[in-house]
């Protein structure tokens, strides 16, 4: 197995420290704290190569929130100097990820994502009679730091670069817990082993891609399953016989105990394909793909918000067309011409001018102290 070395020079250069800068301002240029850091870029990122080339660099604390949907998770923010180093580290370490990583894992790559995911496994489902979907228990928070390590050092040989890359992983903050015992474990171990990667981070998004690059490779060569399809933790294999997937749940769950980590047993379903599965936001059938229905009422949510912030002034018009193209942009790639079209005779929006809204204030209150005199009346 090749590994690749000669890598700490270039990543700690002053110009693959600013393109990597360029990319994490990207979006975000105008934060207060993007901004600090662009008010003296020059001196920022010599301060950063200085602390690298010394080795005295150390990341900075995560700020971290919770979300609700689609699930509760915790997603934690690194500081914005901390996110140029990703950058810089994966601007190096990307090109040689992508060529090793398996043609059918399309997570966080150029040229893959989800609309990608969603025509190559349609694409299977019009060859395959059966489907088998899996997703991982609480993947983020049980990848393994030492086995993570091990990763590593399968295709990197730079010291420098394992050095920075531990330093990451160690850094990650405390994730929710997570209590899963594995064959030779004692009673002590799940306590004893570091896990979890922080939801949010360039590199944990990497990282975790890679932890389970294996798992592709596995199911495709030892299994001899052609028709696979990887999105993170959520993966799905096609078959035509239905006992062989079943058989095939078994080993790849002795698989994922080498790396510590379980299925889902609720998330874990084989059916028939022309039944149609949900996979990265979508339904997708063999002849048709179409948008879930809590997808449409949580745009329809979101679209109540941008009228009132674009009425009330807190967002211009650029920024609501660059909020609507992204679910647009997503909706398109669905059977979903009709139910656009239909959304579309709500998407109005008009300022809200003082007289205007003091009138419209007033009248609802006349409204309401006529009905509640209609209502004593009928009583």
């Amino acid at each position: 197995m090749k590994r690749y070395g000669n890598l700490w020079d270039p990543l700690v250069s002053f110009e693959n420290l600013s393109s990597a800068a360029k990319k994490a301002c990207k979006g975000k240029r105008e934060l207060n704290y993007v901004r600090r850091f662009n008010f003296d870029i020059e001196r920022e990122l010599v301060q950063l190569q200085t602390e690298l080339v010394d080795r005295t660099y150390r990341p900075g604390p995560f700020r971290s929130h919770w979300i609700s949907r689609p699930k509760p998770r915790m997603i934690s923010a690194a500081p914005f100097r901390d996110r140029v180093v990703h950058h810089a580290l994966m601007n190096l370490v990307e090109p040689i990820l992508d060529r090793h990583f398996h043609p059918d894992s399309y997570a966080c790559r150029k040229g893959k994502g989800t609309h990608a995911a969603v025509d190559r496994l349609q694409g299977f489902m019009k060859k395959r009679r059966y489907l088998l979907q899996c997703d991982i228990r609480k993947f983020f928070p049980s990848i393994d730091h030492e086995i993570m390590k091990e990763i590593f050092r399968n295709k990197i040989k730079d010291r420098d670069v394992l050095r920075l890359m531990d330093l990451i992983v160690d850094h990650s903050n405390a994730q929710e817990p997570v209590q899963f015992w594995f064959p030779g474990d004692d009673l002590f171990t799940p306590a004893e082993r570091k896990r979890g990667l922080p939801i949010g981070n360039l590199t944990s998004q990497w990282f975790a891609n890679w932890y389970l690059d294996g798992l592709d490779h596995y199911v495709t060569s030892a299994l001899g399953v052609g028709c696979y399809v990887r999105y993170c933790d959520d993966f799905i294999l096609l078959h035509n016989d239905k006992r062989y997937l079943h058989e095939a749940i078994y080993r790849i769950q002795q698989w994922l105990y080498t790396r510590r980590l379980r299925l889902h047993p609720k998330k874990l379903h084989i059916r028939p394909v022309k039944t149609g599965v949900r996979f990265v936001g979508y339904r997708i059938w063999p002849s048709r793909i179409a948008l879930p229905a809590e997808n449409v009422r949580g745009f329809q949510r979101r679209l109540r918000w941008i009228k009132r912030a674009y009425g009330e002034g807190t967002i211009d018009f650029d920024s609501v067309k660059s909020r609507m193209a992204g679910w647009l942009g997503h909706a398109r790639h669905a059977d979903s011409k009709k139910l656009i079209a239909r959304l579309s005779l709500d998407w109005v929006f008009r300022r809200y001018s003082p007289f205007f809204e003091a009138s419209r204030v007033e009248a609802e209150r006349r409204a309401c102290v006529a009905w509640r005199l209609l209502e004593q009346q009928s009583r």
